[in-house]
Parts: C-alpha cells; structure tokens; sequence
C-alpha cells in the first residue's frame, strides 16, 4: 500500500466509529448514561384504569390536583424508559434506521426532560407543568410520521416479518396513546379546576356516576358522522364538480356517548372516507364515465347503528367494488410487501409541505417556554395533512374537530399511504372496541366498528400499556 493510500486511509479512520458525529443522542456519553436508564427500567409502570382516573377527578381538590401533577411526573419517564429499552433491544439494522432512530433520540430527550423535574408542591407549580406537559405534546407530534415511515422502511428491506412489525408498531402506538390519556387528562382537569376557581364555582362539584374525565366528550352518533361526511364530500365535489355525492344514509338512533373525539372522528373519517372514495370510482368505472355527469348518482353510504347497554356497533356498507383478495391480508397491517411499501413510502415524500427536519427540535430548556411563544417553525402549514390526521388527533383536551377533519379529508387521494386503516384498528382496540371487514369483490363492502361504552360499570379499558 503506498504512503499515499495509507495517509487517505487514515484520515477515514475516524469514519469507522460506531457514533456518528454531531449525533444528539449515538456518541460516547450516551453511552454511560444508560446507568441511569437502568435505574427507571427497574421501576414498574403503575396499572391505570380509565374508571380510576375518573374517580380520581369526581371531586377535585388543590391536593388531589398536585398529587396528580406528582403522578404524571413519575410515571412518564417510567413508562418512557420502557420503551427506550425495548427500542434498545430491536437489531442495530432497525435502530440505525433514520425514522427510528428520530422516535428513540425523541423519547430519550423526553424521558430525560421529565425526570429532572422536581416535586411539584402548589398550584402555581401545577400551572408551569401544565405548559412543560402541554409542549411536550405538542412538539412529539413529528413522532409519528417517523414511525410510520420508519415502518415501512422495515418492510422494503424485510428486516421483521409481518407479524413482528405489526406487533412492535401496536406496542408503540398503545404505549404512546396511554401516556398521552394519562398527561391530557391532567392537563384537562387542571385547567377546569382553575376555571372553576377563576369563576368562583364549587371546585369540589360530584360530577355524574357515568363520567370519565374532563379530556372526554358526550359524543353523537349521527352529528360526527355527518361531520366526517361533510368534511369529505366538501373536498370531493371540487375533484368531482358535476357528480352528484353519494348519499349517507343513516339507519339507528342518535346515540349519545362518551370518547375522545379526536380519536372518534379520525376513525369514522377514514372508514368513510375509503367508502366515498371506492363508490366513486366503482361507479364511474361501471357506467364507463371519462368524466362525471350530474344526472347520475352513486349509490349510497349506509351506516347502521346498534345500541346496546354496553357497547355501539357501526356498521357501515358500501357498493365501491370491494378489496381485492390479495389485499385483504394486509388491510390492517403495518407490514406491507416490499413494492406496496415502496409506493406508499413515496407517497409519503409526496405529501405537499411535507419536509421533516433532519433532527427532532428537542431542547429540554424549551419545555418551559410560555404557551403564546409555541411554534411549530419547523414545519410547514401544509404538513397538517399528515399531523393532523395521526398526531394533532390525539390533543384531545384541546379538541378542534373541524380544522383536523379538515385537513384530514383534504389530503390527496392518490396518495395513500397504506397506515390508515391499520391505525384504525389500532385505536378501536385500545378502547377495547373492535373494526373488522367484509367483502364481496366486485361488489362492495361493509366495515364493523364496535365501540364499548366508556362510563359503562363493566368497563376495564387499562392505560397500563407502558
């Protein structure tokens, strides 16, 4: 080798270390601070159910409030270090990923920001951890869009099966959705304590036996369906300006129930959204239409409804042609087959304002920052049509249904993604419900959603999913 090469080799050595420079997180003293990892994975995550957090803000107090702020403060890291470790453990190829890697440095941070904070002791204190909470929130929506995309990564290069990326994506969502049940409902049930105070009402009001907490909502039935279909059709006739919409038929009393809304309207926007759109374009292809004339109506979106004491059943019914067979394997699957993936990955990159930073903004001193001084600089207005359809869905104690389904509905056709139907599922059996599909190709097709009653006696929904 000559003097020329060995020099050039040289000067690559440092290339070859197994931490990337500039890394926040993959260098040399992340290393020796897994010691301190260590001393919260030891730690067992506390089991919660969604009754007893209810009971807990029945009758609210100053003490019950701090001691909740107290509970928050400790049980996020602890259940953030579960994870971390668990992301530790997955092989380096799916670690090293970029997309993962974003969601392990945005876990590490946050776990590392909530446990230096120390004993919150008056309402005054409560009131900054409210806003540190709120911003954590709000600045770990970008997760999402990493994971999913990470997920699909995974599946074009085959490094899980279908089955082991289905599981470790559910992990992550469910552990995900219950840490932000457990802040949200904080956040919730301290900002009606202070409003109760504010207006001089009795702050230990008994709320009614069948309540949940402040971050859930008496939902109707028909109303959000409605809403969901209305968002849809609005955008859909300005692709489609002389069809007339198909209608939606709705068979079942207007029932009344408690859910998270944001999580409700996501999956009844997507359930009908995929049944609009299969209508549409099945009916254009039967009648062999090039362009669409007014004259002509689909047929239409039936929604039937059943109630019963403890849960509702949705069944929605379409005439949209059906789902291929091939496809009915992965329709509620992370894991799709290398060429599907590939597609729905660029489809992600073709998303309009979609430009992710490199890196995740997390910096601990900014957690603290005054809520009128939040930004989301690094994003774009556009890059709503994916945040706001996985990620500003669950700030649920600042629900905005109408700018999400928005948005939500709004987002290209042509674009699918391949994750919207998966995260359906995903959501309906977090809250112990149950989404299952039918079909008859060629035909059409009918989607089951069964939701259990959340205020209902019988209900054991845990958020212990750490």
């Amino acid at each position: 080798m000559s003097s020329g090469q060995l020099t050039s080799l040289a000067k690559s050595v440092s290339l070859l270390t197994p931490f990337k420079e500039g890394s926040l997180l993959l260098n040399e003293q992340h290393f020796y601070k897994n010691s301190i990892l260590k001393q919260w994975t030891s730690k067992h995550a506390h089991p919660v159910t969604l009754r007893q957090l209810a009971n807990f803000g029945k009758r609210m107090t100053q003490e019950k409030i701090v001691s909740s702020a107290n509970f928050v403060r400790t049980e996020i890291p602890t259940r953030l270090s579960l994870k971390i470790d668990e992301l530790q453990q997955l092989p380096y190829q799916i670690t090293s990923n970029h997309h993962i890697n974003q969601v392990y440095q945005s876990y590490y941070h946050c776990f590392n920001a909530f446990r230096k904070i120390e004993e919150i002791k008056s309402l005054q204190e409560n009131e900054k951890f409210c806003k540190f909470v709120y911003n954590m929130l709000n600045d770990h929506l970008i997760v999402l869009p990493h994971l999913m995309m990470g997920a699909l990564e995974v599946s074009i290069l085959g490094l899980m099966s279908q089955k082991d990326l289905d599981e470790f994506m559910s992990s992550m969502l469910r552990s995900r959705m219950s840490r932000r049940v457990i802040m949200d409902q904080h956040i919730s049930m301290s900002r009606a304590f202070m409003e109760n105070q504010k207006n001089n009402n009795h702050s230990n009001e008994v709320k009614p036996p069948d309540y949940v907490g402040e971050a859930f909502h008496y939902c109707s039935a028909h109303r959000h369906l409605r809403l969901s279909y209305d968002k849809i059709t609005i955008f859909m006739k300005s692709l489609y300006p002389q069809l007339q919409m198909p209608e939606l038929q709705i068979n079942g009393d207007d029932v009344k129930f408690q859910f998270m809304t944001n999580h409700l309207n996501y999956i009844f926007t997507e359930l009908l959204r995929n049944s609009l759109k299969s209508t549409i374009v099945q009916f254009m292809k039967l009648n062999k239409l090039h362009e669409p004339v007014s004259n002509l109506k689909p047929p239409p979106i039936i929604v039937d409804i059943t109630n019963t004491k403890s849960e509702l059943t949705f069944k929605i019914s379409d005439q949209g042609g059906g789902i291929p067979p091939e496809k009915m394997e992965t329709l509620w699957s992370f894991g799709k087959p290398p060429n599907s993936a590939m597609e729905h990955l660029e489809n992600f990159h073709k998303i309009p304002g979609l430009t992710i930073p490199k890196k995740l903004p997390i910096e601990e001193h900014h957690y603290f920052r005054d809520l009128s001084e939040r930004t989301h600089s690094y994003l774009t207005d556009d890059l709503g049509n994916i945040l706001d359809t996985i990620g500003t869905m669950e700030m649920t104690s600042h629900d905005d249904s109408e700018s999400t389904l928005e948005s939500l509905a709004s987002r290209p056709f042509e674009l699918t993604l391949g994750i919207s139907l998966p995260m359906c599922k995903v959501y309906t059996d977090y809250w112990n419900g149950v989404l299952e599909a039918s079909s008859m190709y060629g035909y059409g097709s009918d989607f089951y959603l069964k939701l259990r009653k959340l205020g209902n006696k019988s209900d054991t929904a845990q958020l212990d999913k750490a």
